[in-house]
């Protein structure tokens, strides 16, 4: 998606949420990436409303692809954007009421000051009854890969030697992977499972056909990201030599849609995050 269509994006995620909060996206040519902004009071106090009916409101006419999770990790890497973890001081002050959001100097500059959108696909745990016509999600975010994190990007480069070759030979002939893994968490807390219900015609889900995402407005928060690597050597199990680059971006949810990405359909805006 061009970063004009993020931006109509962008602004009709400002009327839903009444209020005019504007971003500045990452540049094109730099990183591809698009980020859209909200307003984060609007945003909660939309989460907080029941579920109750579709909306039908259309993001855009083109697929919805969110910003890119790699441009973002590598924008936070290239401008060594770190963060300490937040004090029990500024946990206390953080539940002050009409507090002011502290800026990081290093975020802006990189242009990652501002509302950020994650579009995960919703493979399983979407359940629709039409004989009530209601929408029952029930889904985990997380994987195997990233227990206690939202799974954003897995890349595989490589290939796999197991079955192929043994494992004194694996490297030699080449069976050699690149495994780059992009996760989400919020603070630090577990938080990855989505919940929720809601009203939906039947036209409505014929529309979808089943192309269900969940997208997640947020905003970047210290430490920002934790990235490392870690090497496996060949086994006789996997005879594969293996090195994984685990990247976890931490942010402060604003709200959690669900969508139809390729309609552009906005399903719900009021779901929410649990352990």
């Amino acid at each position: 998606m061009s970063t004009l269509q993020f931006r109509l994006v962008c602004f009709k995620m400002a009327c839903a949420f009444a209020c005019a909060s504007g971003a500045s996206g990452v540049s094109a040519a730099a990183y591809a990436a698009s980020p859209a902004s909200a307003s984060a009071a609007s945003s909660v106090n939309a989460a907080s409303q029941p579920v109750s009916t579709a909306t039908t409101e259309i993001l855009s006419v083109r697929p919805v692809v969110g910003d890119d999770p790699i441009a973002i990790r590598d924008t936070l890497a290239k401008h060594s954007i770190h963060g300490n973890a937040p004090s029990l001081r500024d946990r206390i002050r953080a539940l002050l009421p009409l507090r002011k959001s502290s800026h990081n100097l290093d975020l802006t500059k990189a242009s990652l000051d501002h509302a950020l959108v994650f579009v995960v696909p919703v493979g399983y745990g979407v359940l629709y009854r039409s004989n009530t016509h209601v929408l029952t999600v029930d889904a985990d975010l997380a994987s195997e890969d990233t227990p206690g994190a939202i799974l954003l990007k897995k890349t595989v480069t490589g290939p796999d030697g197991r079955g192929l070759t043994v494992a004194a030979e694996a490297k030699a002939k080449g069976y050699v992977q690149q495994i780059d893994l992009i996760g989400l968490k919020l603070d630090e807390t577990s938080k990855t499972k989505i919940r929720g219900h809601l009203t939906i015609s039947p036209a409505m889900f014929a529309k979808v056909d089943g192309d269900f995402a969940i997208a997640l407005i947020c905003n970047l928060t210290p430490p920002y990201l934790n990235d490392q690597r870690t090497h496996t050597d060949p086994t006789d199990e996997e005879p594969t030599d293996i090195t994984t680059r685990t990247s976890t971006l931490y942010t402060e949810i604003q709200a959690v849609w669900l969508i139809s990405p390729q309609t552009g359909t906005v399903l719900a805006k009021n779901l929410h995050l649990s352990d």
